[in-house]
């Protein structure tokens, strides 16, 4: 299918008129969101029917929703995901106009797919580093203090940025910073430091730190790695033990499958867009890549299925699934919960002794 770029006026970047067949590829595009929307909303159902059982159910200390940090890290990143299907979903709109243009609506979906886009790149980016902090340097997180922390300040900074792009640039005699791009309103392409700032650093960064985390990791599951104990910089290589159960290290890293897949989606929109660069500031495309933003813009929008599917999938028995804590909150289950409990096994060490180092402490390993 191919999607030929159609404006109204070769200079104008505030309004661009869709084809019927740019229509119906959004129209893929949005039905992905949709799915990813409701995938989405179903899994904050889930966490507040089972908020409200502890409510009624069990004693008022015990009625906390988050109760490890990577529960916080998981909510954090499904908040993203909610946000990015919304605003994907807004290009209803367009299709039903036919055209997308400058305007209130169009600065919504702007400014939510901004908030979307990086505080998902940026929880990504934290999901990757706690689970190599966890597994390679054996400092399992246990403080929900500081995780609360680093994801305020996270969510802080990308508001920041959102409101700093929107409100210095876009004055008189300048390009509006939100406009058709040209499906959809996102970041106009005269300012380029922003869409990197925006989104494409964060992308790059977690990418490239998913794959230098994940390599290692994997070689250590196969036993191919073996982690000095008490100086974590120090480790040794070996042929893979043929006896050895690597069932449990291989669970262990699991959670690199939120950043990969995170990468896969993102990453193939995100070459489209750099190479898009060099094109006209409203973002016009040529043919092909006018083909593939679409083709691309819908495994973007299903980010949110593919996460809520590894939730279900790696991460059934976490605590924001069950009625009932099986753990203290903000503690670290000991090893003989680990069996029982997928919580801990993302951060703890084959060895599966307790840690109560917290994740923002130096390491010690004298």
């Amino acid at each position: 299918m191919n999607f030929t770029t159609n404006t109204l006026s070769g200079t104008d970047d505030s309004i661009y008129n869709l084809t019927r067949r740019q229509s119906v590829g959004l129209t893929i595009v949005v039905e992905a969101g949709l799915a990813s929307l409701i995938a989405v909303l179903y899994v904050f159902l889930i966490i507040f029917r089972n908020f409200l059982w502890r409510i009624r159910n069990v004693a008022r200390e015990s009625w906390h929703v988050f109760h490890t940090p990577m529960d916080l890290l998981m909510f954090s990143l499904f908040s993203a995901e909610l946000l990015q299907a919304v605003g994907c979903v807004m290009s209803l709109k367009w299709i039903h106009e036919g055209v997308v243009q400058v305007g209130g609506f169009c600065l919504a979906q702007g400014v939510i797919k901004q908030l979307g886009q990086t505080g998902g790149a940026i929880t990504t980016l934290l999901i990757t580093l706690y689970t190599f902090v966890g597994i390679w340097m054996g400092k399992t997180a246990t403080s929900m203090q500081v995780t609360s922390a680093v994801i305020f300040v996270a969510w802080l900074s990308v508001a920041a940025m959102v409101i700093i792009g929107n409100t210095v640039n876009g004055r008189p005699g300048e390009a509006p910073f939100i406009t058709p791009v040209p499906y959809w309103c996102w970041i106009h392409g005269s300012y380029p430091k922003w869409r990197i700032l925006g989104e494409y650093l964060w992308i790059w960064i977690t990418l490239s730190f998913a794959v230098a985390a994940y390599v290692p990791l994997w070689l250590w599951s196969r036993g191919n790695i073996v982690i000095n104990d008490h100086q974590w910089w120090k480790f040794k290589l070996q042929h893979a033990d043929a006896n050895m159960d690597s069932s449990f290290r291989r669970q262990s890293i699991l959670m690199l499958a939120y950043p990969l897949t995170y990468c896969l989606s993102k990453l193939p929109q995100s070459v489209v867009r750099g190479i898009s660069f060099h094109g006209h500031g409203n973002g016009a495309l040529t043919p092909t890549l006018s083909s593939l933003l679409l083709g691309f813009g819908t495994l973007v929008s299903l980010s949110g299925v593919f996460n809520v599917v590894l939730l279900l999938t790696t991460r059934s028995e976490s605590v924001l699934f069950q009625k009932q804590s099986h753990s203290s909150a903000g503690r670290a289950p000991c090893h003989r919960e680990l069996a029982h409990n997928s919580e801990v096994e993302y951060f703890n060490r084959e060895s599966g002794e307790g840690d109560d180092s917290e994740l923002g402490a130096l390491p010690s390993r004298s």
